[in-house]
């Protein structure tokens, strides 16, 4: 479960980002995961108090946000919004459309104090 692992980052650059802008909790951690990041949302949900208990992250709520998938057609050079990895041009219908967005995993933003 590699979920326990990024908690584990996440605790550290909020740790990082307290010494910078002096702050001593995390009330609300807001992420954007990509629908095609691998990452489990519910395994990271429980995951991350385990790992916040005793830091400045302990008791934050956590929002998530899931970025749908975006891919770039080369035949018809236009963008799609992709559901499913292998999902055909939303314009001209073909497959094989290159990831463009929707892969991202990334902190939007924190409310501390």
């Amino acid at each position: 479960m590699h979920e326990l692992s990024i908690c584990e980052s996440i605790v550290t650059t909020l740790k990082s980002q307290a010494e910078l802008h002096d702050f001593s909790r995390v009330k609300i951690l807001r992420l954007e995961i990509g629908l095609f990041s691998g990452v489990e949302v519910e395994a990271l949900r429980f995951c991350f108090p385990i790992v916040a208990l005793g830091t400045l992250a302990e008791d934050a709520d956590m929002e998530v946000t899931l970025v749908s998938g975006q891919g770039w057609c080369e035949s018809c050079q236009s963008a799609s919004e992709m559901q499913e990895r292998y999902s055909p041009c939303q314009q001209c219908g073909r497959h094989g459309l290159t990831l463009s967005a929707g892969d991202e995993m990334r902190i939007a933003n924190v409310e501390v104090e």
